[in-house]
């Protein structure tokens, strides 16, 4: 019985360390959305190689999906064990409370750092942080997508629902997630010729093109028959929202692969 518990558990350990960390960023959400032990993923991410990290996730294809993956993982993870971390936002999302790669670093430098390119969160986009640090540079995107702002969960009930990306799929996966938030959020008056659009396309105007860019996407998608129109911005719901009920529950696009 003691050989048979030993080796299931070298079985196991095992199986963990011949994952890539775009995988266990994957089973770090599913373990989340299963209501299962998620600890195990979290300690590999905490402990990965850096020069690995970096060699592994060598594309945008996989640097989205991976970094999404583990902000959206690390999120529901940290807010799972003390909710109440959530009542000081700013802390929560500025200070060094997560382990990535053997350093200590913030969910900050995982958004605005590796996944904005250094972009200052109080710029509207516009500016680089040039108290930002080097940590996010080996990590960082070749190029900001805007996507990512309807991908991207922080716990609060405005959020984005959570999606587990993959490398192959991640393009098809940012545009669901993208029409679906909208579908969600949009609001357009005819008479007044005015539309309500997402407050995080007011906070990250920049990412998007300014007002103008936001408009065509928003026309692009079929929501606005012209850019010509007045914009007014949503309220953004803060109450906390963590378990399995953030994630999409049919991902018929990931399930493709399998």
């Amino acid at each position: 019985m003691k050989f048979l518990t030993s080796l299931i558990a070298f079985t196991l350990s095992f199986n963990l360390s011949a994952q890539s960390y775009l995988q266990t960023s994957q089973n770090l959400l599913r373990a989340l959305k299963n209501g299962q032990d998620a600890s195990p993923f979290v300690r590999i991410i905490a402990d990965a190689n850096p020069q690995e990290l970096a060699a592994q996730i060598d594309t945008d294809q996989k640097r989205l999906a991976f970094w999404i993956n583990l902000y959206n993982g690390l999120i529901q993870y940290k807010l799972k064990q003390n909710p109440g971390l959530y009542e000081e936002r700013g802390d929560f999302f500025g200070d060094d409370i997560l382990t990535v790669a053997r350093s200590s670093v913030s969910f900050d430098n995982i958004e605005h750092g590796v996944l904005r390119r250094g972009t200052s969160k109080y710029s509207y986009g516009y500016f680089k942080n040039p108290f930002g640090g080097d940590w996010h540079k080996p990590y960082m995107v070749d190029e900001i997508d805007w996507r990512i702002h309807f991908a991207l969960n922080c716990g609060a009930s405005s959020c984005p629902p959570v999606r587990i990306y993959d490398e192959a799929t991640i393009n098809s996966q940012l545009n669901e997630s993208t029409q679906q938030y909208l579908q969600s959020q949009v609001r357009y008056n005819a008479d007044e010729k005015q539309v309500h659009l997402p407050k995080l396309m007011d906070w990250f105007s920049g990412d998007f093109g300014g007002e103008d860019g936001a408009l065509e996407i928003i026309k692009n998608r079929g929501f606005i028959p012209s850019t010509k129109v007045s914009v007014d911005y949503n309220d953004y719901n803060w109450t906390l929202k963590i378990g399995p009920g953030v994630f999409y529950q049919n991902d018929w696009i990931l399930a493709q692969l399998r």
